[in-house]
């Protein structure tokens, strides 16, 4: 029978059918086109214009991605951490080019502060691999020109647990700002060239974040545990571009061999920040499947 109106399994020929009828003008059940096309429009959920400007730039197609990547800028910015970020790389789509973008501002400009990736480099879905001898990546970030005195932060998310060794994870010098996993069970991070951070970790895997928020305070965390340092006002910033995977000396050096899958820069991260910081950006690392 012709339903006008069909609560069935939907005939062809139903005007309205609630079942699987594939020639259903509105159809409710497993039609690609009706009903996961339409999920957005259906239940009112959209997707953050910040995260979609990333994920048409870096031409992100994957459903699982691109969700991480909308529900992390929304979790950045309902933690009123968004507007602090200068440049985060989250290390999505599993390619050189992908990889490249900064989230918040996804242009392929240099001033938009996009990695350019120098070196050997290995690019997966779990994120970008420098070899650890020549393989670097320019932010295009100087702290002189783009942050506040006693006003920033540096973070790294490394999946690599390398023992021993002066590996510069983040970094630039005159004066040092920098983040580094020193060897094992020791790390260092300086921002501002002034307030050194040196608290044991476990293993050099997991995020690892420095943030001088004050004249005199700031704080060290590795996978959520955090130490707060109270230390004197930072030095004037340095000229120099600030280096993913290496230092940016007379030239990279101090090269690292870690497996990067998000990092950050910007300015001071209060401890409450951090933690913040921290639990929105493990979220992500989980929906990628790729937490440590």
């Amino acid at each position: 029978m012709a339903n006008s109106n069909g609560w069935g399994d939907g005939a062809a020929n139903n005007a309205i059918g609630w079942g699987q009828g594939a020639n259903n003008a509105i159809a409710w059940g497993d039609s690609h086109a009706k009903s996961w096309a339409g999920a957005t429009d259906i239940v009112g959920l959209t997707t953050d214009p910040d995260a979609q400007a990333f994920i048409t730039a870096a031409a992100i197609t994957d459903p699982t991605q691109q969700l991480a990547i909308d529900n992390l800028v929304k979790g950045l910015k309902s933690d009123n951490i968004w507007t602090k970020m200068k440049a985060i790389y989250p290390f999505v789509g599993g390619t050189a080019t992908t990889h490249k973008y900064n989230l918040k501002d996804p242009r392929d400009l240099d001033a938009a502060f996009r990695l350019v990736f120098n070196g050997g480099w290995t690019h997966s879905s779990n994120g970008a691999t420098p070899n650890g001898t020549n393989g670097y990546a320019d932010t295009k970030l100087q702290p002189l020109s783009v942050l506040a005195q006693n006003n920033s932060h540096l973070s790294y998310y490394s999946r690599t647990n390398q023992a021993n060794g002066n590996f510069i994870e983040i970094g630039t010098e005159s004066p040092d700002f920098l983040l580094w996993y020193k060897a094992f069970n020791l790390t260092r991070g300086n921002v501002d060239g002034s307030m050194d951070y040196t608290p044991t970790v476990a293993s050099t895997q997991g995020f690892l974040l420095a943030s001088k928020y004050s004249t005199s305070q700031g704080l060290m965390q590795y996978n959520g545990a955090q130490q707060l340092k109270t230390g004197v006002s930072g030095n004037t910033r340095g000229a120099k571009n600030i280096y993913l995977a290496a230092l940016n000396s007379t030239g990279a050096a101090y090269y690292s061999s870690k497996q990067v899958a998000f990092s950050s820069i910007g300015d001071g991260l209060t401890d409450t920040e951090a933690a913040n910081l921290y639990t929105r950006v493990q979220a992500y690392q989980t929906a990628l499947s790729r937490n440590l």
